[in-house]
């Protein structure tokens, strides 16, 4: 399972600006970390390890809840994990005479606060599909598909982290995924799924 990956670097290619001509070594390297590192974070081992077991050289054993999830919430999220894995990688890399920038004569490599920047806009879109996968397995129609997932102990390796925090844009104190709350603002009204513990409620 070693050299397993749930998605291509032709899909990753697709569904990103990553140009055609990149090293395919380059990315197969970092799907594998952000495999490795995010999804098994959120999966667990033992559901991580099992569904990499389902993937064979003749294709896969999926069963159709399985093949759902992989298609439609993990490669989403894989993807944009797996680029903003790859950007420093794109423009560093490391050779015999060291870590050097670009890898052609003629290309002009973007400055540090680019790189952070565009980072940050890969770490917003992975955020996004992480809650959502974290939303089907935890309270939509996935929550009660895979023993895996919701029977993993420690014993397994690492237990499945079933919480996250997404704030795009603009991040404000107390934020939750319910809303935010009223401790710092005074007469600010907020939309909210509840109403809020901590305030006088959401209207």
């Amino acid at each position: 399972m070693a050299n397993v990956l749930l998605i291509s670097e032709t899909k990753l290619k697709s569904f990103t600006n990553i140009n055609k001509n990149v090293d395919m070594d380059v990315l197969k390297a970092e799907i594998k970390i952000a495999q490795d590192i995010q999804l098994q974070t959120v999966l667990g081992t033992l559901f991580y390890n099992n569904l990499l077991a389902k993937v064979t050289a003749g294709g896969n054993t999926f069963t159709p809840d399985e093949l759902t999830l992989v298609n439609e919430y993990i490669s989403p999220f894989l993807i944009q994990t797996s680029y903003h894995s790859a950007i420093p990688f794109l423009n560093y890399r490391t050779m015999n005479r060291g870590i050097v920038e670009g890898d052609m004569e003629s290309a002009r490599s973007v400055d540090i606060e680019t790189m952070k920047y565009l980072r940050s806009i890969q770490q917003s879109r992975a955020g996004f599909y992480k809650q959502r996968l974290l939303d089907y397995l935890n309270t939509g129609p996935g929550q009660n598909l895979f023993p895996d997932y919701n029977n993993s102990s420690s014993y397994n390796g690492m237990v499945p982290d079933r919480t996250a925090k997404y704030n795009p844009g603009i991040v404000l104190p107390h934020t939750t995924r319910k809303g935010w709350a009223y401790k710092n603002f005074n007469n600010l009204v907020s939309y909210s799924e509840d109403k809020m513990s901590d305030g006088p409620g959401c209207c």
